[in-house]
């Protein structure tokens, strides 16, 4: 019987000396709730995830802004929280979080969620399309109803905390199968161009609807101000058979989405967004593992 105290009181001493690691930075200490991790379960994200993130460093993000009373998950690795750091905007990609964990697991760093009860907007308006700042920016974005400094903001300087300098600003997302002008469901497909976005298939073999690196929902987005994408940054991407989407960005074309925020304000193009279907966490993380390859981080 006194072991098995030992053991007891050992295993709760361990447990606060594991939750006394996930130190919070002062740059962002004001913006974050200290939030047991079992009263999160709620949240199906959580549950799927519970095991793994219970040796991870998870906290809640809240603040207003007019109508919207956003909530965010950090979720950082325990022993090297600066790294890699993913933003998922829609909390209706359920791969998206999944992969964004297991990134963290195998490579540090971490990743912000934005929490809206399963669903991709939150009372009305895209996440990933709240990035005007002024009332001059939001006005211009078909996708934004107000101006949100203060998201911007707090995204940001939650992001830039985390974000080791040599990796580029990274994001992850699902997507319906197929497009649904041809037949499909979704808004996105490797087989589309506009004026704004070029489609770079690795592959000329794209098929839609069972995953993998050749179907068509497979992607990833990369950004500049050239009219075409950087020859050695496409080529390096093609050749690892991952098909590819070049945005060209500009004042004039502003969206009002996290990749433009960056060219904007951060004035940089270093930026990798991970597309897959829904449910293709495999896909999704073999190409996170040959960004991660391009770049030289090495798994823990």
């Amino acid at each position: 019987m006194k072991y098995l105290k030992y053991l007891w009181i050992n295993f709760v001493l361990t447990g606060i000396i594991l939750h006394a690691q996930c130190k919070i930075p002062g740059t962002i200490v004001s913006l974050l709730q200290k939030t047991p991790l079992h009263s999160l379960k709620k949240y199906n994200d959580i549950r799927r995830n519970y095991s793994k993130l219970k040796k991870m460093c998870v906290h809640k993000v809240t603040f207003k802004e007019g109508r919207y009373r956003w909530k965010m998950l950090l979720v950082t690795n325990e022993e090297h929280p600066v790294g890699p750091f993913w933003f998922l905007p829609h909390d209706d990609e359920n791969t998206a979080f999944d992969s964004a964990v297991y990134a963290t697991k195998k490579y540090g760093g971490g990743f912000l969620a934005v929490m809206a009860e399963d669903e991709r907007y939150y009372k009305g308006q895209d996440p990933n399309r709240n990035f005007g700042d002024t009332y001059g920016t939001a006005r211009r974005c078909n996708g934004q109803k107000t101006p949100a400094p203060k998201y911007s903001r707090t995204v940001f300087r939650i992001i830039n905390t985390y974000r080791a300098k040599y990796v580029p600003y990274l994001a992850l997302h699902n997507n319906k199968n197929g497009w649904e002008g041809n037949g499909g469901e979704g808004k996105v497909s490797i087989l589309r161009s506009s004026k704004k976005v070029q489609s770079y298939a690795a592959s000329r073999k794209i098929y839609r609807g069972n995953g993998g690196l050749k179907d068509e929902d497979t992607m990833v987005y990369i950004m500049g101000t050239d009219k075409k994408p950087n020859r050695n940054k496409l080529r390096r991407l093609l050749r690892s058979g991952i098909n590819t989407k070049y945005e060209v960005v500009n004042s004039r074309q502003n969206d009002c989405s996290l990749s433009n925020y960056i060219w904007l304000k951060g004035k940089t193009t270093h930026y990798y967004n991970i597309e897959t279907q829904h449910g293709d966490a495999r896909t999704q993380r073999k190409i996170i593992d040959k960004i991660m390859r391009m770049y030289g981080v090495k798994k823990l």
